[in-house]
């Protein structure tokens, strides 16, 4: 509502409409509450997901999304910039570059630009991905993307479909009653990719990962990370506060 506002009151500068249209618009004031979203991909199940693929689908596409996003917590837009020459194999570490002027831009610009550690696991099948499973080519701007599909640079609406699909609990053959079979309709189980992020920054957390270090590695200010992706429940955050404490 405020992205109209904001609009009609542009559009009365040009005359397209009655100048004052735009005070017409009423906010409505959303108690911080109710601007949190809950939806994430737990931690077991995401494990259980990659556990399926890992065992039927190595190293395809749908694989290294899923494992890539729930690893590091990056965005899709992060992981679509991804070139090959940004996975660091030897030094187990990836590159995320802002690069607008070809494409990929990240979402915080250049402040977003940084290194992630990666895993032994992840960068093994990273690795086997882009020698076995990976479409040798390049895109519009003579790059070579890590994320590929059969013409070019991953999208992101294919990445989300890609998540859509693999966290139905039909793709692990769980009963499914409210999907729709053979449609492009998403399933009513299935999580969005920033239910990724939010599922795997509140991993990193429960694991007493110090909250600096997954701000830092996700590209997410603290303010930002206890409003939006903590989903700790309190007796969570209080065994965490007590194990540090009973240290002193």
């Amino acid at each position: 509502m405020s992205n109209l506002r904001v609009f009609l009151r542009w559009c009365g500068t040009i005359e397209a409409v009655d100048p004052n249209l735009y005070t017409k618009v009423m906010v409505p004031k959303v108690p911080p509450e109710d601007q949190q979203r809950d939806e994430l991909l737990e931690s077991d199940r995401a494990e259980e997901i990659l556990s399926y693929l890992r065992q039927f689908y190595y190293a395809s596409i749908e694989h290294i999304v899923l494992a890539l996003l729930w690893e590091t917590g990056m965005r899709i837009g992060a992981a679509k910039a991804l070139d090959v020459h940004d996975v660091n194999l030897d030094d187990r570490f990836l590159s995320l570059n802002h690069r607008p002027e070809t494409g990929t831009p990240l979402k915080n610009g250049s402040s977003g630009e940084r290194l992630v550690a990666i895993s032994p696991d992840l960068t093994r099948l990273l690795s086997d991905h882009i020698e076995y499973m990976r479409n040798d080519l390049t895109d519009d701007a003579g790059r070579k993307p890590l994320l590929t599909s059969q013409v070019g640079r991953l999208s992101r609406s294919s990445m989300r479909r890609y998540i859509y699909d693999v966290t139905a609990p039909c793709y692990v053959d769980e009963e499914c009653p409210d999907c729709e079979k053979d449609t492009d309709a998403r399933c009513p189980e299935a999580v969005t990719p920033h239910a990724v992020r939010r599922g795997s920054i509140t991993h990193f957390l429960t694991e007493d990962v110090p909250v600096d270090v997954v701000g830092d590695r996700m590209d997410v200010s603290r303010s930002i990370l206890d409003k939006h992706y903590d989903r700790r429940s309190e007796e969570v955050k209080l065994e965490q506060r007590r194990s540090h404490l009973d240290n002193i």
